[in-house]
């Protein structure tokens, strides 16, 4: 009884399929040569058009994560390389101090200051006519923040903000806002600007590094429970990256301190 239904399953599906072949050669036989390459010229062209709409706004998500990762890769190494100076100055400085003895011992030595109080002034970056996202601002006020120039970039990227509401670069300058804030120690400060970057642009990729940085706020605030809560969170949403790994070494961190 089974192999009778399969069998006859079988037929009505072969004539099913017959039916819909004949329908579709009908079509086409009633078409000349000419209309038949112009039918079929029009659906390659629209398979092609959306394949190359499909392959543009791939190839620019891409462009534009491998942007941000080039960003923030030359960020982290001018940081570097600014701890580094800043090593080197307070060496020299401590190695002056040993090499005066006891000459200056009733000599108090002033501190050397940091280079972004000591660095020149730089002029807040000005709206340049038909530049409509402000590329040429933003550019200037993350190399004010490289440069070690805090205080500086924190003017810059503000007048950014207010000059710019609307640019494609307004969630990066209001990450680098807080951390322009959070390198200077502006700990409370750079809380209100990381959080308003999560509320205000909730579909940024900086999001992820300004709840990591959320977190790093409330260890240096000593507010352990809120530190805890952020960081965790961080490797919740985002497994297996590298916030996460940050976040849980922070976590690691606190443990072995007793926080």
């Amino acid at each position: 009884m089974k192999n009778e239904i399969v069998k006859y399953s079988l037929i009505v599906c072969g004539l099913l399929y017959a039916a819909n072949s004949y329908a579709e050669d009908s079509s086409l036989a009633n078409l000349s040569d000419k209309q038949r390459i112009q039918r079929l010229e029009r659906m390659l062209s629209s398979d092609v058009l959306r394949e190359q709409t499909q392959t543009m706004q791939t190839l620019r998500e891409e462009i534009s994560a491998l942007r941000e990762q080039i960003e923030q890769q030359d960020y982290e190494l001018e940081s570097m390389k600014q701890r580094q100076r800043n090593l080197y100055l307070d060496m020299d400085r401590r190695i002056n101090n040993v090499e005066a003895g006891g000459r200056n011992s009733g000599k108090v030595v002033a501190p050397v200051p940091p280079p972004n109080t000591s660095a020149p002034r730089t002029s807040t970056p000005a709206v340049v006519a038909g530049d409509n996202d402000g590329q040429e601002a933003y550019s200037k006020a993350f190399s004010l923040l490289k440069e070690g120039q805090y205080d500086q970039s924190i003017k810059a990227f503000e007048a950014f903000k207010a000059s710019y509401p609307n640019s494609k670069y307004a969630d990066n300058a209001q990450y680098w806002l807080g951390e322009a804030n959070y390198v200077s120690r502006d700990y409370k400060r750079a809380l209100t600007e990381f959080q308003q970057l999560i509320a205000q642009y909730p579909q940024s990729s900086k999001n992820s590094g300004a709840r990591l940085k959320i977190g790093y706020v409330y260890f240096e605030l000593k507010n352990w429970s809120a530190a805890r809560e952020a960081l965790q969170q961080v490797i919740t949403l985002y497994p297996d990256t590298t916030v996460a790994k940050k976040a849980n070494e922070r976590l690691q961190r606190m443990k072995r301190e007793g926080h």
